[in-house]
């Protein structure tokens, strides 16, 4: 994967996956409202301005890569279509045969694992985060239906501590994790594991 794109790349989430990317190898372009707003400068980095929800802009930038990775997030906790919508574009902008990895919330699904408290505070944080949860099923929805080799990461509770590198990681998101997902340990997971098939076509759950 030589070359990828990170959409939504100005994010806490989107500029670690632009760094990990770099480190990594890869020829990166950083893709959002207001690129300048990165602050990252590298040989191997290009910086494009698009509106993520619009596939005609995002198609320029799309173009030529390899990996699309999303790290579309909304905020505050009312209603949105930011997720469902967003990928909705990058799928229509997506260049042929390219790959497409997106980040969801592991509190989409408490897992088969799960003891009766871990399912009661899933259900009480599902109540709060309705809207959001609800666009990212519609977003996953979308993924599943696109034909299209992708995967939907799911980290639990996202922080900005340093990462372990050691994360643990639920290949189809049926046992449980950690409570906590450190944004570097994310991106790493994301990034390392663009080109590994046990993903595609599945969610992933990540934690620290």
């Amino acid at each position: 994967m030589p070359s990828v794109a990170v959409v939504a790349a100005t994010g806490r989430t989107g500029r670690l996956v632009v760094e990990r990317a770099l480190a990594a190898g890869h020829s990166v372009t950083a893709v959002a409202r207001r690129p300048e707003a990165l602050g990252i400068e590298h040989p191997r980095l290009t910086v494009r301005a698009a509106d993520v929800t619009d596939p005609d802009t995002l198609r320029e930038a799309l173009t030529g890569h390899d990996a699309v990775i999303s790290a579309l997030g909304s905020r505050g906790r009312g209603p949105t279509d930011l997720y469902s919508a967003g990928t909705a574009a990058i799928i229509a902008a997506l260049p042929e045969g390219a790959r497409l990895v997106v980040v969801s919330s592991a509190g989409l699904a408490a897992p088969a694992d799960a003891g009766p408290g871990t399912r009661l505070a899933a259900r009480a944080l599902y109540r709060v985060m309705r809207h959001a949860y609800a666009d990212m099923e519609r977003m996953e929805a979308r993924l599943a239906a696109s034909g299209l080799v992708w995967t939907a990461v799911r980290p639990t509770g996202l922080t900005d501590r340093p990462g372990t590198g050691r994360p643990r990681v639920s290949i189809g998101a049926t046992e449980r994790v950690g409570n906590r997902t450190s944004r570097a340990d994310l991106a790493a997971f994301i990034v390392d594991h663009l080109d590994d098939p046990l993903t595609f076509a599945r969610p992933v759950a990540v934690s620290s």
